[in-house]
């Protein structure tokens, strides 16, 4: 009972650390925001957000997603895990050179008009942000939380500040000030995390290691890329059909829903690894305990940061942005969804099943491709937000029905579906109240009080246990 004990605190310190880490990280993703869109154009801070969303696209495949097999291989590889991760790095490295070099190949044997040198940052960039997604995911079933919390602050940090610095050399061109500044500030990372865990372990080919990793992964890169789709397809759609002044405003509100996406992360860090482990030790009422605070905790995240989000909105941006003030609802209650399903998909990924998985988002993804191409032209981004919340809703559901043919052992169904409601009834609310700052202070202060009163009866449970 003690060393479980031991282990639920290893777990509740390491969430702590993640939630804090995504918070510095992204915060100063997101308060730059006010700078990035004050020192560029509306129309190159749109070609920015483009970039980023191929950057995402590339990342999935380029490195052949293999970063999300280490979790599973800690259970099934635990006595030669550090033979495998290097193994497996050593396999995604190739397959980055390789890929790369079909990517240039073919856009100059095909006479695609398009920028090389961009296409190049855009794919070192992708590798990069691979890598370091793989070393988290690593940091995250060895519980070393202090390192991870580490590559969640510092690579955001340094990439910003370097974007910052050239686009104040480079005045001319700000677009490729800032996408370099982007890449060199993620490639500084991958590179120590490439020397530091072939040090540690000697990279070579082995066969059986490949071979486990590309079952899981390869399926998985459909999965991924339709994901992206519904992520990303709304913004290069936008650019695309209305223009990059549009896509700017989405951006600047889709980084409000950003943040609890972020908070999810964080928290996914400590509960993916801890997920897996119960799982493996069949503890399915403990994992419905802690689901539960996860849920409360998150919901009333979301409601506090949609309630806030007009003032966050004017503090980042000046006012041709705040007409995204209008829809940023649609997009919260889309993250929020996002949040949902995940412990869907992280059951669904234990069992291995990514081709299950990627069957549903591949679908959700073609309905939000569809619904992206009827809105857009007449609705513009209010459409967009529009096409991606009816998604995830289908995604939810999907993903749902998939994991429920497994087990419903080890998830709070009633409690999922009654926050749903919850945050989508308030989302309802918060458009009739967007631009009454009075009455959303009054609720900032009422969910202010219940997260402080909620704090105080665990912390007092605790004492009396003692």
């Amino acid at each position: 009972m003690g060393q479980n004990q031991d282990k639920g605190k290893k777990y509740l310190t390491a969430s702590i650390y993640y939630v804090i880490g995504n918070v510095i990280g992204q915060g100063v993703v997101l308060l730059s925001s006010g700078i990035f869109t004050r020192m560029m154009s509306q129309e190159a801070y749109g070609l920015v957000n483009t970039y980023a969303a191929w950057v995402l696209v590339l990342n999935t495949f380029i490195g052949l997603n293999l970063f999300i097999t280490v979790r599973n291989a800690y259970i099934d590889y635990f006595e030669k895990y550090e033979e495998f991760v290097s193994s497996v790095l050593l396999l995604s490295l190739l397959a980055f050179v390789v890929l790369t070099a079909g990517i240039i190949g073919g856009i100059k044997l095909f006479h695609i008009k398009t920028d090389l040198f961009v296409v190049l940052l855009a794919a070192v960039q992708a590798i990069s942000l691979h890598t370091i997604n793989y070393e988290m995911a690593v940091q995250s079933m060895k519980n070393q939380y202090k390192q991870r919390t580490l590559l969640l602050i510092f690579p955001n940090c340094i990439h910003t500040f370097l974007s910052i610095g050239l686009i104040m050399i480079c005045t001319s061109n700000p677009y490729y000030a800032k996408i370099l500044g982007n890449m060199l500030g993620l490639l500084l990372f991958a590179v120590a995390i490439i020397i530091c865990t072939f040090s540690r372990q000697k990279p070579r080919y082995i066969k059986e290691y490949w071979k486990y990793a590309l079952i899981i992964s390869l399926p998985a890169i459909l999965n991924t890329l339709s994901d992206l789709v519904l992520i990303q397809s709304d913004r290069i759609m936008l650019t695309e059909l209305v223009g990059a002044d549009e896509t700017a405003v989405y951006s600047l509100v889709y980084n409000i829903g950003s943040i609890i996406f972020a908070l999810y992360t964080a928290i996914n860090g400590a509960w993916g690894a801890w997920f897996y482990k119960s799982l493996a030790q069949k503890e399915e009422q403990k994992i419905k305990n802690v689901q539960t605070v996860y849920l409360y905790g998150l919901s009333l995240l979301t409601i506090g940061i949609l309630t806030v989000s007009p003032e966050i909105i004017k503090i980042l941006s000046p006012s041709s942005y705040w007409q995204g003030i209008d829809y940023v609802n649609l997009i919260v209650i889309s993250s929020f969804l996002m949040f949902i399903y995940a412990f869907f998909t992280t059951y669904l990924m234990y069992l291995k099943k990514t081709g299950m998985i990627a069957i549903n988002t591949v679908i959700a993804a073609m309905f939000n491709v569809g619904l992206n191409y009827l809105l857009i032209p007449d609705y513009k981004a209010v459409g967009a937000a529009v096409a991606t919340m009816v998604s995830y809703i289908i995604l939810f559901l999907l993903h749902y029905r998939a994991a429920k043919k497994q087990t419903t052992d080890c998830f709070c169904i009633a409690k999922m579906f009654g926050s749903i409601g919850i945050v989508t009834g308030y989302g309802i609310v918060f458009y009739f109240i967007r631009n009454q700052f009075v009455i959303r202070s009054v609720i900032v202060v009422i969910l202010a009080s219940i997260v402080l009163a909620m704090a105080y009866r665990y912390w007092q449970r605790r004492g009396e246990k003692k």
